[in-house]
C-alpha cells in the first residue's frame, strides 16, 4: 500500500483530502499544550522579538502500511533564539553506549528483568528559567494578533529543552533516593546499584 503524503504547511494540511483529520490532530496537540500550561498570552514587551514556530505533520503507519494516526507537533524554531536573551545553558548529558551495554550485560549475568519506558511529550515536563516569547500558532490566534505566547514549558525545538527535561527528571530521581553514577551522569541507580555498575564498568 502506498504511504500517504505528509503536508509541509498548515495550508496544505487543511486544504488536502485529509484536511479534517489534520485539523483534529492540530486541535489535539493544541489542547495538550494548554492542559500542560505551556504558555500564557501576553503583550510583547518592548525591545523583545518573539521566536517563530513550525507545525510538523507526520502520518504513523502500521507494519501493513495502513494509517494508524495523524500526528501534528508544534515545534519552536530554536535557530531564531538569541543567546543571552532566550537561552543561556543548553547542555544536557546523553547516556554512553558503553553504559547501556554494561547495564544489559549486568541484567543478563544477574538474571534480572529490563523494563523500557517512553515519556509522552517529555519536553513539556521541563520548566523554563528564561523569559521566552513565541508567535501565536497559526489557526489558533486568540485575543488579538498583538498578543504572543510567553512560554512556561520547554517546547520541542527550543535550544534548552533537553536540558530542562534532564533537570526535571534528575530532580525526580533524586527525590525517590536514586544516586547518580560518577562514571556516567546519565545513569542513576537505586541503593547499591552504582557500586555494581562501577565494578563491571572497570573490568
Amino acid at each position: 500500500m502506498a504511504f500517504s503524503e505528509e503536508p509541509q504547511t498548515v495550508e496544505d494540511a487543511l486544504k488536502g483530502k485529509d484536511g479534517k483529520k489534520w485539523e483534529i490532530a492540530m486541535q489535539e496537540k493544541y489542547d495538550s499544550l494548554l492542559v500542560n500550561n505551556s504558555w500564557s498570552l501576553v503583550p510583547l514587551p518592548k525591545g523583545r522579538k518573539p521566536i517563530s514556530y513550525k507545525w510538523v505533520f507526520k502520518i504513523k503507519h502500521g507494519v501493513d502500511g495502513e494509517v494508524e494516526r495523524y500526528k501534528a507537533r508544534l515545534v519552536a524554531r530554536g535557530f531564531t533564539q538569541t543567546f543571552g536573551v532566550d537561552y543561556n545553558e543548553a547542555f544536557a548529558p546523553v547516556a554512553k553506549f558503553v553504559s547501556i551495554r554494561c547495564i544489559l550485560a549486568l541484567a543478563a549475568i544477574e538474571d534480572m528483568e529490563i523494563h523500557q519506558m517512553d515519556v509522552k511529550t517529555a519536553f513539556l515536563n521541563g520548566d523554563l528559567e528564561e523569559e521566552i516569547y513565541m508567535e501565536q500558532p497559526e489557526g489558533f490566534t486568540h485575543e488579538g494578533d498583538h498578543l504572543v505566547c510567553k512560554l512556561h514549558k520547554s517546547l520541542y525545538g527550543l535550544k534548552q529543552s533537553p536540558r530542562a527535561w534532564n533537570q526535571k527528571l534528575d530532580t525526580f530521581l533524586k527525590n525517590i533516593k536514586f544516586t547518580k553514577s560518577d562514571a556516567d551522569f546519565s545513569v542513576c541507580c537505586a541503593s547499591g546499584g552504582c557500586e555494581i555498575f562501577h565494578r563491571r564498568l572497570r573490568r
